[in-house]
């Protein structure tokens, strides 16, 4: 070997050790950095937020092709889909040759998708949320489209685990694909390739108009199509599709001529359909054991779409089931459903939709040798439904347990007897051209009992209703549901277009009851306290019970005991209405928490966001305790009513919106009411006994008052208090205003007019502050004020008792005696004064003894004694002068 080709090898050894070395380390090294590189120009591109939560860059394991992957990515949608997440994918990697990076066509291998999850929604005004790319601005309108250089070349794409849903408002559409699994393969470059598809969906779901025409479908497909990618058509070569037990196959093809246009011409061929196979795509009965249920019967499926759909033009088709004389049985149930026929076709001519006719000309079954039949045909439902329909049988709900494996704690009894006819136009019901409407006959149920271990005892003794054209009459209906019970009767109207078109139903009810537990119906668990008070906090607006706006009643209600929360209502007569949304009470009367009330108002939830409340209620000797015990927001606002012994009357205004929380909804909360109550005993408040301790008192500690007028207001998560007065006897008072807050602060001040028994009497009214928490209270004294009043009522009568207490001044005497006497007495006169002053104030001080509140006012007073005593003596020593001066 030569040096000079040693040298060489060496150089080509070196420089790919570097290739290699650079392949492994720049994932790593400049992994961040690309990231970031990555999410900024996504981001710049999309009206949405791009997050990633790791990125993978692999050179060296599949080279010459490199993959690169993304963990953990979110598309999250801005404005009017600003909490909606578009795309969120727990990994996704695409495998690229690398030199074709460096030509005018990408060589990708493969896609690979894994735990995926779309959702792609439309919204009622047309936005789409995949609608997300940025305008580019700096495009002219002018300049004529050139062809783009971007050429891709495309493998496979693979799916795993992945959940797809598309909801189209603007159609009230949804379809939701769940655990989707499957492949497509071909070459995606090439003017025409085989497509092949394997695909598994364990659930598949489409609702439309709130109709469930598939609900949790298992579907499989495997298919080869030859694609003509340049003009866009796709022919089925070969196919297999199976729905639940139901094997097909779809011949004929698909095409996409242009950007606005689709062409069908499919056929769906089940040649060797069994009725067992229809049968599956019931949800109910495609239970665990259904392998092993038996059938009999002919049964037939057969179907095709022929044409083009563009705009609001849809292609023709045609769907068709029959069975005849089918019947099944469960091998661990005693007997079967028989004499089943069906015959049902979905058809329509092409162009519009309203083209369109349902025609299930047969239905018929019987159960335990009761016949069970009806038929229906529906024509132009877009436009204006044209109904005719009947239904007549009885159906044993006792014999349910014989033909179907009910589960396991599950009764059910009793029997439904109809006998329908309707035949209309859905104009005419709206119209109320009842001479046009062909609507009679009766539905009765007696004797129904549903029992299940989900869910209280369901027992309807009778319910009965008789159709006319005009209006249904509920001549009567008995229901208990657990321990509640029930009893209604009355008339509805337009119930037909309820139920068929999801309008408004109107009705007068008379509702009765004996017994109604609310928390039956909302939810209530078994929980601790802890875990109760938790659940209240976070409660939200959205759990509150939204009343639909289709619903027109007018109520009156007789219920002789209802439940709500921890609260008792017993004896509720009035009249109600439900409309729009919005629940209404015009003086409906009842007796509660020991007393009696009556409400006006309503609870407004037409704006299902924010449900209001707006009351005016008037409660009538009610009882404190009862309140506190039974009502949360006594609680929260009021903790003093625990406090309280004795009944109150009240007139009380309020209005709020359901916030996330009860604390929310209590800060909302506006109101204005009185408080009124002939006696009440206090015991044991906080606050009341932080300020006996004070006042060196038990006085505050417990105490009757009469006569109490306690005017207030709510705003701002406050109950304001207008000056109230409380007498705690023995002569003493109480004034007070303030406030307290939901989070139980309490800031009030007033005045204490002290009981006559208080220990002595240098004072009679203190001035105070309560603030702090209610349990936890700091008592505020004004002394300065204290001291004030106990100068001004002590210090005037002990200088009088002082200075009474002097023998007059005698100046008569001759004038150099009088003038040494005059000033030796004077200033005799004037030291004596300031020392029984400062004597009277060290006994005021020993009489007050440990009450600081009178030992400091006697500190006070003494101290005023003594310096009047100083003035008093000054000025007993300038009169002295001024008599000497005259004497002179």
């Amino acid at each position: 070997m030569t040096k000079g080709l040693k040298k060489a090898l060496l150089a080509v050894g070196a420089v790919l050790a570097l290739i290699i070395v650079l392949m492994v380390a720049i994932p790593f090294l400049f992994k961040d950095k690309i990231k970031t590189a990555v999410l900024d120009v996504v981001n710049e591109q999309l009206n949405a937020k791009v997050e990633i939560g790791d990125f993978g860059l692999n050179l060296f394991s599949n080279f010459p092709h490199a993959t690169v992957s993304l963990y953990d990515a979110v598309i999250s949608g801005t404005g009017a889909f600003e909490a909606d997440t578009l795309l969120q994918a727990k990994s996704a990697n695409v495998t690229i040759d690398l030199f074709s990076l460096f030509g005018d066509k990408y060589d990708i291998s493969s896609i690979n998708l894994d735990n995926i999850r779309l959702h792609a929604k439309v919204l009622a005004d047309g936005q789409a949320n995949w609608d997300i790319m940025k305008e580019d601005s700096s495009a002219q309108a002018e300049e004529p489209e050139t062809e783009s250089a971007f050429n891709l070349s495309l493998k496979k794409v693979a799916i795993k685990n992945s959940d797809v849903i598309y909801e189209d408002n603007t159609s009230k559409m949804k379809a939701i694909l769940s655990k989707w699994n499957g492949n497509i393969s071909g070459d995606f470059s090439a003017a025409e390739t085989t497509l092949q598809i394997g695909s598994s969906i364990d659930e598949v779901s489409f609702v439309m108009d709130n109709i469930p025409y598939l609900n949790k479908v298992v579907i499989k497909a495997d298919a080869g199509i030859n694609a003509d990618l340049e003009n866009m058509k796709f022919t089925f070569a070969e196919s297999h599709l199976q729905l639940n037990e139901l094997k097909a196959s779809v011949e004929g093809s698909f095409a996409m001529p242009d950007d606005e246009s689709m062409d069908f011409d499919l056929k769906l061929n089940a040649p060797n359909t069994q009725f067992k196979e229809i049968l599956s795509l019931i949800p109910a009965m495609y239970t665990a054991d259904f392998k092993d249920i038996k059938t009999s019967g002919v049964a037939s499926l057969d179907g095709y779409v022929k044409g083009t759909m563009k705009g609001e033009s849809y292609p023709a088709f045609d769907m068709k089931v029959i069975v005849s004389n089918a019947m099944f049985q469960y091998p661990s149930l005693p007997k079967a459903v028989d004499n089943i026929n069906l015959n049902i076709a979905l058809q329509s001519k092409g162009g519009s939709l309203n083209n369109t006719v349902v025609d299930m000309s047969k239905f018929s079954f019987a159960l335990g040798g009761n016949p069970f039949n009806g038929n229906l045909r529906v024509t132009t439902p877009m436009s204006d439904p044209n109904i005719k329909m009947h239904a007549n049988g009885i159906i044993d709900l006792g014999m349910i347990k014989d033909v179907y494996p009910l589960e396991t704690g599950t009764e059910l009894n009793g029997k439904i007897t109809a006998d329908l006819t309707l035949a209309t136009r859905m104009s005419d019901i709206e119209k109320e051209r009842y001479e046009d409407v062909s609507a009679s006959g009766t539905l009765n149920v007696n004797d129904m009992i549903y029992k299940s271990t989900e869910m209280p005892d369901v027992l309807i003794q009778k319910a009965g209703l008789e159709f006319t054209p005009r209006y249904v009459n509920l001549n009567s209906l008995d229901i208990n549901i657990g321990k509640n019970d029930l009893s209604a009767n009355g008339r509805l109207e337009n119930f037909i277009a309820y139920v068929l078109k999801d309008q408004t139903i109107k009705g007068n009810l008379n509702i009765k009851s004996n017994y109604l537990n609310a928390n039956d119906f909302l939810g209530e668990s078994d929980t601790t306290e802890t875990e109760t008070a938790a659940a209240d906090s976070t409660a939200t607006a959205s759990d509150s019970f939204i009343i639909p706006k289709n619903i027109d009643f007018a109520l009156n209600a007789s219920l002789k005991e209802i439940k709500y929360d921890k609260l008792t209502i017993s004896n509720m007569a009035g009249s109600m209405s439900v409309k729009d949304g919005i629940l209404k009470l015009n003086d409906v009367a009842a007796n509660t928490l020991g007393g009696s009330c009556k409400v006006s108002g309503s609870y407004d939830t037409s704006n299902p966001e924010k449900p209001k409340v707006d009351f005016a209620l008037n409660l009538s000797k009610v009882s404190f305790a009862e309140t506190f015990k039974s009502v949360e927001s006594i609680q929260k606002f009021a903790p003093i009513f625990e406090s309280l012994l004795g009944s109150y009357s009240m007139n009380l205004n309020i209005n709020t919106s359901l916030g996330e929380s009860i604390l929310q909804t209590l800060a909302n909360l506006t109101g204005n009411g009185a408080l009124q109550t002939s006696e009440v005993k206090v015991e044991n408040v906080a606050a009341l006994t932080a300020l006996s301790s004070a006042l060196k008192t038990d006085a505050l500690n417990s105490f009757s008052a009469k006569d109490l007028n306690l005017p207030f207001s709510i705003n701002e998560g406050k109950i304001n208090t207008k000056p109230f007065s409380l007498n705690i006897g023995n002569g003493g008072a109480l004034l007070l205003e303030g406030s307290t807050g939901l989070d139980q602060s309490i800031n009030y001040k007033g005045t204490v007019t002290l009981p006559k028994a208080l220990a002595n009497n240098f004072i009679k009214d203190v001035p105070i502050t309560i603030g702090g928490t209610f349990t936890s209270p700091k008592i505020g004294l004004d002394a300065k004020a204290i001291a004030s009043e106990a100068v001004s009522s002590v210090a005037g009568e002990a200088l009088g008792k002082i200075t009474g207490s002097e023998e007059p001044v005698d100046l008569s005497e001759e004038k150099a005696k009088q003038i040494e006497k005059l000033r030796a007495e004077a200033d005799n006169a004037a030291t004596k004064l300031v020392e029984e002053a400062e004597k009277q104030a060290k006994a005021l001080e020993e009489k007050a003894g440990s009450n600081p509140i009178a030992k400091a006012a006697a500190k006070a007073a003494g101290n005023k004694l003594v310096e009047e005593a100083k003035k008093q003596g000054e000025k007993l020593r300038n009169e002295a002068e001024e008599q000497t001066k005259k004497l002179e």
